[in-house]
């Protein structure tokens, strides 16, 4: 009986340990989108979830991750900060750092709109050149990003019912223009099935952090509206052609652990398709 006990305590402590670990080695995860609308490869980084964990260290390694790779575009896909405004001061430090590798676009979560200088934070961005994008949309070159900007009710608990249809993102957003690839930040993937419908090409977002803990084959386990096993948890998934690539966010919340789901930033391959094929 005491070598049973003994061995669950040792799992018990590895698994600690890994939770903690884990948030101090952030990798990199490529996707590779097709479309016949894009003519010149463009290689696009996702970022989301940061929650304001990135002082010292840690804000290095990003920093070096994406210089190091010299993207076109960075997209930045909510939730940089914390909502009660605790280190805006290292979040706006670090975009400085990289703004000037590629243009560089961002959608608020749900954690930026309820800071208490929020305004200011908006505009120290866009004193940067960020493109801050809420419920509009801005042309890069043969891509259109748009930027959803949603109230805090669409953030609910798996209790709570929700339907965000095509119709509420069309009148956010407007039409989108068919003719040209269009890439959607939007923070929460949930509705991904309305995005969709309203002709994002390409969604891209954050919210789930991959489930906070990961198991083999199963995927996510919880996501921060409570549900278990959440349908989006991260990576990427398609509907009637249109494609999301969901990131694990790269920060730590409410749960100061991540346990087989290390932080990432996705690289976005985006290719010609070949029209013959």
């Amino acid at each position: 009986m005491l070598t049973v006990i003994m061995i669950l305590l040792g799992i018990a402590v590895l698994l600690l340990l890994d939770g903690i670990l884990e948030n101090h080695f952030p990798i990199t995860k490529e996707y590779h989108i097709q479309s016949e609308k894009i003519k010149e490869d463009k290689t696009a980084f996702l970022l989301t979830d940061l929650h304001a964990c990135c002082r010292g260290r840690k804000k290095d390694i990003y920093v070096q991750m994406i210089q190091r790779q010299n993207p076109d575009i960075l997209l930045i896909a909510g939730d940089m900060t914390v909502k009660n405004g605790n280190h805006t001061e290292s979040v706006t430090a670090f975009l400085k750092e990289i703004v000037s590798v590629a243009p560089t676009f961002y959608a608020p979560g749900n954690h930026e709109i309820r800071m208490p200088e929020y305004e200011v934070y908006q505009q120290n961005l866009k004193q940067m050149g960020i493109k801050y994008l809420k419920n509009e949309a801005v042309s890069c070159g043969e891509v259109d990003i748009y930027g959803l900007d949603l109230p805090e009710y669409w953030y609910h608990k798996v209790w709570q019912k929700r339907e965000f249809s095509k119709e509420k993102v069309e009148k956010l957003l407007g039409s989108v223009k068919k003719d040209k690839f269009s890439i959607l930040l939007a923070h929460n993937p949930e509705y991904f099935k309305s995005y969709a419908k309203w002709g994002a090409d390409l969604t891209v977002s954050g919210h789930i952090h991959g489930g906070i803990m990961r198991l083999p084959w199963i995927g996510g386990v919880i996501s921060p509206s409570l549900r278990l096993f959440p349908k989006y948890d991260s990576g990427e998934f398609e509907e009637n052609g249109k494609k999301m690539i969901l990131s694990r966010g790269m920060g730590l919340h409410h749960i100061k652990l991540r346990f087989f789901n290390r932080p990432e930033i996705s690289v976005i391959k985006i290719t010609c398709q070949d029209k013959s094929k």
